[in-house]
């Protein structure tokens, strides 16, 4: 446990992301402090967070006069490089100074192992430097590194001012402090901020956005029963001078008579009356409220367009001063959006503008580009990640090349989450193997791994293995407890045997540092309790599929009971406990929300989908690209053979003849022929088309829905067997689809819930919503950064010993 203070100056937009990462690291058990002036902060703070407030002996005279400065953001006007003297001379230079002597007398009470300083408040350098303590920097405005590049002399004054004050608060070095030399944290994606070569201290973390809920009346009633497009109009909160209702005026008079929805963020008294067509709060809650809309336009502050961007939104940029001249600016370069001039566009350029974004598709298709680049950098997990091992010294460097080995079962929905992680594990060095009892193409496999089929060891379970897979197709017709008997007792425990011998034989040439084994495929988790190696399982479906049978069912929670401890027995285990599954770590590859869990059990942790991998199966794009009807994704996944003929003939007979365009994922040779609005493949790049689909019609594989709800659509679920039936009922209860059992499936209803779905607003919100949530737990990168920390652990606990 280690003890870190972030020190803050009182900006919102510089303290948020901090708030953010402070929670990722006491929830890993560390200790957390934020250094403020502003005594409101211990209201926002993470619970177990504490807050070192800045006070000084001052006349109320005294007192006025020091609070006046950040206060003067908002009133002056400025525009362009004059923005940035007024920013050092007026502001930063002042708040600096003002702070320094409380932020030494705090550091030297609280004694961190590591000080992490805002960029813009370098005092903390300073007093970190002054009492020899580690610090690094958090950049909440990268425009302050790419500085260096695009305004060297701007950059260069920069630095001069920063210095000038070291030496009055006496350090001597030549050189600014405000980058930390050991870590500074740069709060977006490479992507995003654009081609430069730094040193290694700079590490992109991606935008570290805040799960702030800012409680205040919205109208969502009237915002989702509008099938308009809809639009955000925000300049933040450092705009408060006369032009801003010269500013409005010509917002209005862009969008007055336009078929959009705008939500407009400004005091609601500025003009006595605003368009039927707008929704003018003086707050809003953002975080909340950009998954429902279509495009925003603001004034480039990092912070709204980076949560514009988190959600694959495309943006008209305004900028004013400070840096949101270069964030627009990197806007347009990414393709994922416009910008105007504040000085002299007019409204025509603004409706202009916005029509581009709205009606163009490489606008939004960019955005997404960079939604994908910031998860991909992982946020909060990799910025707490990063700080974290900052701490460790030189001469204990972090493990590299630790050994993963994933065991899987013989279904593709459960191998393909591993294929990203173990991906990125091998990016970062470590060595990664897959184990399973049936073949797997070496395509799938990410370069740098291996796929293990003990082949040899398989030979007497050939035609059991075959036949165990065939049977999953008879799932449909078996009962609830038949299903369970289908699953547990006639492929999960069976499969579990079959792997001993290969694992056993594998371990005497490799000996992975980490098992990571699949949830239902019981024999990794069972080999590494035998053999002391730590393990971690992953859950590629929500985990309570079967619900609390020790209470609801307890004869058959006592069957399930006996039946592993039989297993553990035959395999050579004795102790007392069920050991199918990890008790140190557990990723869940959704997210705690769409899973409706109030309280997580300590080892669970609930990662959100991954990435897929790459899949570059031939797709007919001319077709989909040529099509200006409604896109409806179907799949029955890769089981369910028996069935498939069947439940695609409803889909033909519900579509042939509609104002659609179905992509149906299945064998085209079911059929001689297709109605000529469909579009079929036996396999489909299912993440590289989702983005151009406007709804999913699927059976409740989990993998389709990550896929859908990621992508923030609609979905007809037609539940079947096995887990199907518990995730139609966390469809249902989130808002973003409906469910129709395969049984009672007709052709006429298929239809009229497809429509519905299409056409009523509410369910693709509520799908938006569903994607924040998953987007927000993390995925890849917080998948890996928690086995990364898994293995430091328990390397650092065998040392010990």
């Amino acid at each position: 446990m280690a003890k870190f203070v972030f020190v803050v100056p009182p900006l919102t937009g510089h303290v948020n992301p901090t708030l953010s990462i402070g929670a990722e690291l006491l929830e890993r058990g560390h200790k957390v402090a934020w250094i403020s002036l502003d005594e409101n902060l211990s209201t926002k703070l993470p619970e177990g967070g504490e807050l070192l407030l800045i006070q000084y002996d001052q006349t109320d005279e005294e007192k006025k006069e020091s609070e006046t400065y950040l206060d003067i953001i908002s009133k002056k006007v400025v525009y362009g490089i004059d923005s940035i003297k007024f920013l050092y001379d007026d502001v930063l230079i002042p708040l600096n100074r003002h702070c320094y002597n409380g932020i030494v007398t705090l550091l030297k009470q609280y004694q961190p192992d590591m000080v992490t300083g805002d960029h813009q408040l370098f005092a903390a350098a300073i007093a970190a430097k002054k009492l020899n303590l580690p610090y690094s920097t958090s950049v909440t405005a990268p425009a302050a590194v790419k500085m260096m590049e695009e305004l060297p002399k701007v950059h260069e004054w920069e630095v001069n001012k920063i210095i000038e004050l070291q030496k009055e608060l006496g350090i001597a070095e030549n050189r600014s402090l405000a980058s930390s030399d050991l870590l500074t944290l740069v709060l977006t994606s490479k992507e995003f901020f654009g081609e430069m070569d730094l040193p290694e201290n700079y590490q992109f973390t991606g935008p570290v956005l805040m799960e702030r809920r800012i409680s205040c009346d919205f109208d969502w009633e009237r915002l989702n029963a509008s099938t308009q497009k809809k639009i955000l109009v925000s300049i933040g909160t450092t705009f408060d001078h006369d032009h801003k209702k010269a500013f409005f005026q010509k917002v209005i008079d862009a969008f007055k008579d336009e078929d959009l929805t705008v939500v407009l963020v400004s005091d609601p008294q500025l003009f006595d009356s605003w368009p039927e067509n707008f929704m003018v709060y003086q707050q809003v809650p953002q975080l909340d409220l950009l998954p429902h809309l279509d495009g925003v336009v603001c004034h480039g502050g990092h912070n709204t367009v980076s949560e514009t961007l988190s959600n694959g939104l495309p943006l008209v940029v305004i900028p004013i001063a400070y840096d949101q001249s270069h964030v627009a600016g990197r806007v347009v370069r990414t393709g994922a959006g416009e910008r105007l001039n504040f000085n002299r566009f007019k409204s025509h350029h603004l409706k202009d503008a916005i029509q581009n974004i709205l009606n163009n598709p490489a606008y939004s298709e960019a955005a997404q580009l960079m939604r994908q680049s910031f998860m991909d950098a992982g946020g909060t997990p990799t910025a707490a990640d990063l700080l974290e091992k900052a701490l460790i010294p030189v001469s204990e460097p972090v493990k590299s090349g630790s050994k993963f080995l994933f065991v899987v079962p013989p279904f593709f929905g459960h191998i393909s989450p591993t294929l990203s992680v173990g991906a990125s594990l091998i990016a970062r060095g470590h060595e990664v193997k897959w184990f399973g009892i049936t073949p797997v193409d070496s395509k799938h496999i990410p370069e740098g791994g291996s796929y293990i089929y003990p082949e040899e060891d398989l030979v007497p379970y050939q035609e059991e293995i075959q036949r165990i897979l065939k049977r999953q197709d008879d799932g449909p017709a078996c009962s609830g407890p038949e299903v369970m008997k289908l699953a547990l007792e006639e492929t999960y425990v069976p499969f579990a045997k079959m792997m001993m011998p290969g694992l056993e034989r594998l371990m005497t040439s490799w000996k992975p540092d980490v098992l990571v084994n699949d949830c239902i495929a019981f024999g990794g988790a069972l080999f590494a309790h035998k053999h002391h190696i730590p393990c971690v399982t992953t859950t590629p479906v929500p985990p309570d599929v079967m619900g609390d049978s020790e209470k609801n069912a307890p004869k058959i929670w006592e069957w399930q009971q006996n039946l592993i401890k039989d297993l553990q027995k035959e395999v050579g285990i004795s102790d007392e406990g069920i050991f199918i599954h990890s008790h140190q770590l557990n990723l869940v590859f959704t997210s705690q929300t769409f899973a409706g869990f109030e309280e997580v059990p300590p080892h669970m942790r609930f990662v959100g989908p991954v990435k897929g991998r790459p899949n570059n199966t031939p797709f007919d794009w001319e077709k989909l690209e040529a099509s200006t009807t409604p896109k409806i994704f179907v799949s029955l996944g890769t089981l369910l053979v028996d069935i498939r003929k069947a439940f695609f003939e409803k889909v033909i007979a519900a579509f042939a003849d509609q104002p659609v365009t179905v992509i149906a994922a299945t064998p085209p040779e079911i059929f001689e022929e297709w109605p000529s609005n469909f579009i079929v493949s036996g396999f489909v790049p299912q993440s590289q088309l989702m983005p151009h689909m406007d709804m999913v019609i699927c059976h409740g594989g989990f993998n389709t829905v990550n896929d859908t709800f990621y992508n923030g659509l609609p979905m007809l679920i037609t539940p079947i067997a096995y887990d199907h039936f518990h995730i139609a009922k966390l469809i249902e209860q989130a808002g973003c689809g409906i469910s129709i059992r395969y049984k009672r499936l007709r052709v006429e209803a298929l239809r009229e819930t497809a429509f519905e779905l299409l056409e009523n607003p509410k369910y693709r919100n509520a799908a938006k919503e569903v994607k924040s949530n998953f987007i927000h737990a993390g995925g890849n990168e917080k998948a890996v950064e928690l086995l990364e920390h898994f293995v430091q652990q328990e390397c650092s606990t065998l040392a010990s010993v």
